[in-house]
């Protein structure tokens, strides 16, 4: 009976495993080749994505005033590409900017279609082929455009061969127009995988490799799983006398166990085989019930770790937070006691997050690259370990301690350093890997924060003179009218503009202009209180908005930076420029019921000091209310 079940099973098995197998291996060659192909379109992505930020970069700090020089100085400093990385600009009232490898003459005409958007099969292309981004942004003095180039060489294919870490592959980009550029590594093979052009993605990637075993190699595993069945039948005759009985023994031990009674044991008195399977059974057992005590212990980690990782994820956009919760994974994936986030600023690291909130910072507030733990780990950029850090001025507990960088791309943004006092054991190879694969994508999460709060930062501001925008007037005025209704407080609205600036404008040039501006707004938010705010109204026209200033006040405010222009000219570069200012006052709720009445009110009374000779403060018009003008009776006079 045994031989009638068991025999059948092994050569059907071994018949379906000839088959099969070779059908697998190819199945499972082309998915291997399939992945390696969209990992290295997923580089070219993120290439595509690292060209269209620096270009978003390089263009905002040109239009906040910033050199050509310093603008490549900063988001090319580790640019030595020597596959010919390079940016042009337009800038105005400069011209065209180009950097090294730049082609002669200069042009931002894209010499291919920007590699975010989708590319033409058809189209034919110069050869090398190109990651092209170009940012075009429009300023007060004309359009400013800066494109950032990328050529893709065969090096570059390697580069990203090698990034990806693929073995055994090779990889093929084949490009609009029928460039094709390959790495070297392995020969051509017979067996491939495409993963076609997409946005961000110019060429379609090929992966190919040498096809696994022929037919020969079946034929040798079909002949030698048949003798495995021969011999199997020739023991089946003895076994099934002399293991009968045993063997269902075992068999109900092992249907225990499987329905999760681990305490299930075998005699073990026998000295045959069946007394070492009892053994090796109870073995099992024992190590089985130890392995799931461990899974559980590993679950139960992996899901803090994955509520740490949701908690970090779902920072993104708080800097501080987010430094927070890697702080704390940190500490639990290596076993450490304190955690230190260190920022770059220029050459140096500053402690910017200390966790677990409340222990003392580093004795040492701002690190030089040199002569500390966190300045070694952003030099090499790589994670690296100190068994005795009592003299690093970076260190807290004076003990162990293990640094790790935080990178984005090719930078690094700062370090991450964990601690142990000097009675635990130094931190191990695994710790410290564990630290690199949590710093490596939480780099870029930090990027992202920091870019945001930029973006945040840049929406609210005046990109020329550095004080608010309309955007910033409008609703921190609707903000301080709805305040004063709900406390009964005064809020006043001072319009100021310069007199003839359109003339000065014309008999100094643009460039003194613009210095002008930036001038008046510095002295305006130097002239008026910690609490008023700044911001730019118009072309030549600035608003200051003061809390709990009343009407007359107002005025005296707005006579006093009338007199402050009048009698110190401003200094612009080389020229020293006597400018005047027209100043129209409005206050909630004497002169208007609404914030929008409130800046139509003192836009009024700044045109009425015009037309009544300039160099002047104007009061704007009382509006009465149902009762007569309203006049808050608790409103403090500031």
């Amino acid at each position: 009976m045994l031989a009638l079940v068991v025999l059948p099973l092994l050569v059907g098995s071994a018949l379906v495993l000839a088959v099969m197998l070779p059908a697998r291996l190819d199945v499972s060659q082309k998915r291997g080749l399939e992945s390696a192909a969209r990992t290295v379109g997923s580089s070219l992505r993120y290439e595509c994505l690292l060209l269209g930020d620096r270009a978003q970069l390089m263009a905002l700090a040109l239009a906040n005033g910033r050199s050509w020089s310093q603008v490549t100085a900063d988001q090319l400093a580790g640019a030595t590409d020597p596959d010919g990385l390079y940016a042009v600009a337009t800038i105005p009232g400069v011209g065209t900017q180009g950097t090294r490898y730049a082609p002669k003459p200069l042009s931002t005409s894209p010499p291919a279609k920007p590699c975010s958007s989708t590319p033409d099969p058809a189209e034919k292309v110069a050869a090398p082929p190109k990651l092209v981004e170009r940012v075009t942004l429009s300023t007060s003095s004309g359009d400013l455009t800066v494109l950032v180039v990328l050529p893709i060489t065969p090096a570059r294919v390697q580069a990203l061969v090698n990034q990806a870490q693929l073995k055994d592959s090779r990889i093929a980009l084949r490009c609009p127009g029928g460039e094709v550029l390959e790495s070297t590594d392995v020969g051509l093979g017979d067996v491939e995988q495409v993963a076609p052009a997409q946005a961000g993605q110019p060429c379609a990637v090929s992966a190919s490799a040498t096809a696994p075993a022929g037919d020969a190699s079946r034929w040798w595993t079909i002949a030698a799983l048949l003798g495995t069945v021969f011999l199997g039948g020739v023991m089946v005759a003895w076994l099934a006398r002399a293991l009968t009985a045993p063997i269902v023994e075992i068999s109900q031990a092992a249907r225990r166990a499987t329905a999760g009674d681990l305490a299930v044991r075998l005699p073990e008195e026998r000295t045959d085989e069946i007394g070492d399977l009892a053994r090796d059974f109870n073995t099992m057992s024992s190590e089985l019930e130890q392995k799931i005590f461990a899974v559980e212990s590993s679950r139960d980690a992996l899901r803090d770790s994955v509520r740490r990782v949701g908690d970090a994820l779902a920072r993104t956009h708080d800097l501080d937070g987010l430094l927070g919760s890697l702080c704390a994974l940190a500490e639990s994936a290596t076993g450490g006691e304190v955690a230190t986030v260190w920022m770059r600023e220029g050459s140096s690291l500053l402690a910017r997050v200390v966790h677990p909130v409340g222990t003392r910072r580093p004795s040492a507030r701002r690190l030089p690259p040199a002569g500390n733990l966190p300045g070694e780990a952003l030099r090499e950029s790589r994670w690296q370990v100190s068994g005795d850090a009592s003299q690093d001025p970076a260190s807290i507990l004076g003990g162990r301690m293990l640094a790790a960088p935080l990178l984005s791309g090719d930078r690094v943004l700062g370090v991450i350093a964990v601690e142990r006092p000097a009675s635990l054991p130094p931190f191990d190879t695994d710790e410290s890997e564990r630290l690199a694969m949590i710093a490596g994508p939480s780099g870029v999460a930090i990027d992202n924060a920091m870019l945001h709060r930029a973006a945040q930062r840049q929406s609210v501001i005046d990109p020329l003179t550095g004080v608010g925008n309309m955007r910033l007037l409008t609703s921190t005025l609707g903000r301080e009218v709805e305040r004063a209704q709900r406390f009964d407080r005064f809020v006043s609205l001072l319009v100021v503009d310069i007199d003839g600036f359109r003339g000065l404008n014309d008999r100094l040039g643009p460039t003194v202009g613009d210095g002008v501006l930036t001038a008046v707004a510095a002295r305006l938010a130097k002239a008026v209180r910690s609490v008023d705010t700044v911001a730019r109204y118009g072309g030549e026209e600035f608003a200051v908005i003061c809390p709990e200033l009343s009407a007359h006040d107002g005025m005296l405010t707005a006579e006093r930076l009338v007199r402050a222009f009048r009698e110190q000219p401003l200094t612009v570069g080389e020229h020293e420029v006597e400018v005047r200012v027209s100043v129209g006052v409005a206050t909630w709720p004497v002169h208007a019921h609404s914030a929008p009445e409130l800046m139509e009110a003192a836009d009024a009374a700044m045109v009425t000091a015009k037309n009544e000779g300039r160099d002047r403060a104007a009061e704007a018009v009382t509006r009465p209310g149902p009762d007569g003008p309203a006049r808050p009776e608790n409103a403090r006079q500031v």
